[in-house]
């Protein structure tokens, strides 16, 4: 009898183990996700003569690059897109590249953040509606239906990332030396599309 409860405890605190080690796994992965960029939706489809990408950015700024724009850092987000055509017989056709860069920037007189993409600004109150208008993907003509061929499949790549380039030049020297706070870098994203 003595040896079936010892085995049971054990049992239990294997168990009990293993919940300890879910959880701390489990909060790992939430903050090493806490920071960074995430595409959370993504659509391409023909308006017109042109194939348009929409969807959104989650975005989450590490608390380095939060202090830098409260301190009146310009922060340069780049949202790029590239599409090809698949071929059995070769490889993909490469048909556009292109990008646009939008720019975060807090005014701390106003109390104003600052969203800026293709000369026109938007002013937001809160970091979080700024950051929302950052990584909005509304609408964007990225291929033009004449550059393509019909029974074809289509791939779009896009990411998102920030452009330490774009930064103050000591900050870009702080920027490659401790890349973890500073980098923020969706990935390449795919879509497949049939025309």
């Amino acid at each position: 009898m003595v040896f079936s409860m010892h085995a049971c405890s054990r049992r239990s605190f294997l168990r009990a183990g293993l919940v300890v080690l879910a959880a701390l796994w489990a909060l790992g992965i939430s903050v090493a996700r806490a920071e960074g960029i995430t595409l959370t939706q993504l659509e391409v489809t023909q308006k017109g003569e042109f194939f348009q990408l929409s969807g959104h950015f989650d975005i989450q700024l590490s608390s380095t690059l939060e202090n830098a724009l409260q301190r009146g850092v310009q922060l340069s987000f780049v949202q790029a897109v590239e599409s090809e055509r698949a071929r059995s017989y070769w490889l993909a056709e490469g048909l556009t590249e292109q990008a646009r860069t939008i720019r975060l920037s807090y005014n701390a007189l106003l109390r104003q953040y600052y969203v800026t993409l293709a000369g026109v600004s938007s002013s937001h109150e809160s970091l979080q509606d700024a950051l929302r208008a950052v990584g909005d993907l509304r609408d964007w003509a990225v291929l033009n239906i004449r550059q393509m061929k019909r029974k074809s499949q289509y791939k779009f790549y896009v990411r998102m990332y920030l452009d330490i380039s774009q930064l103050p030049k000591p900050l870009q020297v702080n920027a490659l030396a401790s890349s973890a706070r500073w980098q923020l870098d969706s990935g390449w994203q795919e879509r497949e599309v049939n025309y």
